[in-house]
Formats: C-alpha cells, structure tokens, sequence
C-alpha cells in the first residue's frame, strides 16, 4: 500500500508541475504578443519599441511622469498652433476641422532627412474621460481630407495612428504615455531597420517638449476651453 500511496504521489506531482509548466507557456506566449521592449531610458523617460502588427516598422511608446494638472497636460495636446513646438520633427500643423462631439481634423507636417522627401499627414483625434478615475485618452488615425491639398515634394502618410493616455496621479501630477506608429513608406530608399532605430527620437523627444510646454502659462488659461465633462 506504501508503494501504491508513494507512485500515486508522484503521479500528482508530475501532473501538479506539468499543469505550471503549460501556464508558464501559455503566460508567455500571451506576453509576447504584447511585449514591449525598453530601448532608452533618461532623462525620467522610458522608451519602449515593438513590432506593429503586419508591418515591419516598430511601434514606439514613451512614458514620463510631468508635474502639471491633467487640465493642462490636455491643454497641450488640442492646441494646434503649438504642435510645431510638441510634436518631434514637426513644423507645420493647423485643424482641419475643430473639436465637434469629442473629436477634432488636425493637419502635422514633419521635417525628412536629406534626400527623402517631407512627410504630411491628416489625423482625426477623439478624447474620452473616464469619469471614475479622472484619466483621459485621446486617439489618433489617419483620415483623407481633400480640403488640404497635397503640395509639391511632400509625401501623404496613409498608415499612422497614435494615442495619448493621461492618468492623473494627483493635482499637479499627470503620468503621460504616448504610443506612436508611423509608416514613411521609404523602404526604397532608407532601409527599414534604419527607420526602427530613429523611431525611438519619437516619442523620447516629444515627450520632452510635452514636459517643457506645461510650464508655459498658456496652457494654464488654455486648460478651463478644453476640459471634458
């Protein structure tokens, strides 16, 4: 009977590790498809790149904590004019159309290395506030617009979406993740793996310009126009 009880333990043992072993597995599995690895981390922000669903150019996230009100932080964001001061390599951007029902047209147009050609692209952005929390999200996608014309020597970007998330930490304290893909389309020219390897500048740099522009004291008088109900 001992021997009976002693190879029944064993059986549950083995069933018992083998049980962990396949939801080790499957844990796995589940955290790759959405693991994101860390590619640059000063400056108190977090830089993150993986692989973007059926395209072979990276998706970028950043993270940074900024010491300013989510009222504000928002602010930031609606305001057009100052997009050529937020946005990374941007140097040109106006709305389309105005916020309407949460949602807003808004034209950016980004600076290429030499010889590649200027890129442009329209982004319908819609906002949600999450009224338990107080945390906002706005997101980004591209929409075809043909009230802006497409000018000379610039490319229309056709594959490109964003999101901001906004979770507010506390009065003066909003923790800021921004995710970013964007196809130049110019495998052609610059090979893909280049355009991964800037693609961390991305959301590192406009974050940076984020946490500059909340000190400005426009966005304080801004905050009361934009904020969500």
């Amino acid at each position: 009977m001992q021997h009976v009880s002693y190879g029944r333990r064993r059986s549950y043992l083995r069933f018992f590790f083998l049980i962990i072993l396949i939801s080790i597995c499957i844990s796995q599995s589940i955290y790759a498809k959405d693991d994101w690895k860390m590619v640059k981390n000063a400056d108190d922000v977090q830089v993150y790149v993986r692989p973007y669903k059926n395209s072979n150019i990276d998706e970028c996230k950043g993270i940074v904590t900024i010491f300013a009100s989510i009222d504000i932080v928002y602010a930031i964001i609606c305001y057009a004019p100052f997009h050529k001061k937020l946005m990374h390599t941007c140097y040109d951007s106006f709305l389309v159309r105005p916020w309407e029902k949460g949602c807003q047209a808004h034209y950016f147009a980004f600076k290429a290395p030499w010889p590649i050609w200027d890129r442009d692209l329209i982004y319908e952005t819609c906002a949600k506030l999450d009224h338990k929390t107080g945390n906002i999200v706005v997101t980004s996608r591209i929409v075809e617009d043909t009230s802006v014309p497409i000018k000379n020597k610039i490319i229309r970007v056709v594959d490109s979406n964003n999101t901001w998330t906004l979770e507010k930490l506390g009065h003066e304290k909003t923790r800021v993740t921004y995710r970013n893909y964007f196809n130049p389309e110019i495998a052609k020219i610059i090979p893909q793996s280049f355009v991964n390897l800037i693609c961390k500048d991305v959301p590192f740099y406009t974050l940076i310009n984020m946490r500059n522009l909340a000190k400005e004291p426009i966005y304080k008088e801004l905050a009361p126009k934009y904020r969500l109900e």
